[in-house]
């Protein structure tokens, strides 16, 4: 969902837009796994450097600028929602998730929706619709429930609503 915003190239980007805008308008939490920030950071470098080649070569100022717009991204996701903080019992949960959905990243995802205790997975990602443990829609679904007001549940876990604060508390019974 998060590289379909930050992507203009990629065809749910419209629909991923009005579906933030709507969970803002309404005050529903979103949340992503924290490793997301460094795949939608290094996609949204790659993948936009990649469009630029295809018209014409990639100069030093285009680099930059690129640069710019990935951290813009990840710092427009940590404004519109909350960061589920890795632990080690996501690596447990995801390897749980194997024999299902045989893929790490995903698995990851799906472990930080379990922990977070996640109303909804909001993905275009086939394999992860069809495999995810909770509720999974695409953004164009989620955003149906949202305006006709179905959606069940739209605010975060306290675990995961003060991430920071959490990740700290949760140091501290191991420390």
């Amino acid at each position: 969902m998060w590289l379909d915003l930050f992507l203009p190239c990629r065809p749910q980007r419209a629909t991923v837009d009005a579906l933030t805008k709507e969970a803002r308008r309404q005050d529903a939490s979103l949340c992503y796994p924290s490793h997301a920030l460094l795949d939608v950071y290094q996609r949204v470098r790659s993948d936009n450097k990649a469009w630029i080649r295809k018209s014409r070569p990639l100069t030093e100022s285009d680099a930059i600028a690129i640069k710019h717009f990935a951290w813009e991204a990840v710092a427009s996701m940590r404004e519109q929602a909350n960061a589920v903080p890795a632990v080690d019992a996501d690596i447990w949960l995801a390897c749980r998730f194997r024999d299902e959905h045989d893929d790490l990243e995903d698995d990851l995802v799906l472990a930080a929706c379990q922990r977070a205790k996640a109303n909804y997975l909001v993905t275009n990602d086939a394999s992860l619709l069809k495999h995810a443990p909770i509720e999974a829609c695409t953004p164009q679904r989620m955003l149906e429930l949202l305006q006709t007001g179905r959606a069940k549940g739209t605010a975060v876990s306290h675990e995961v609503a003060g991430s920071s604060d959490w990740f700290y508390r949760w140091l501290e019974q191991y420390a």
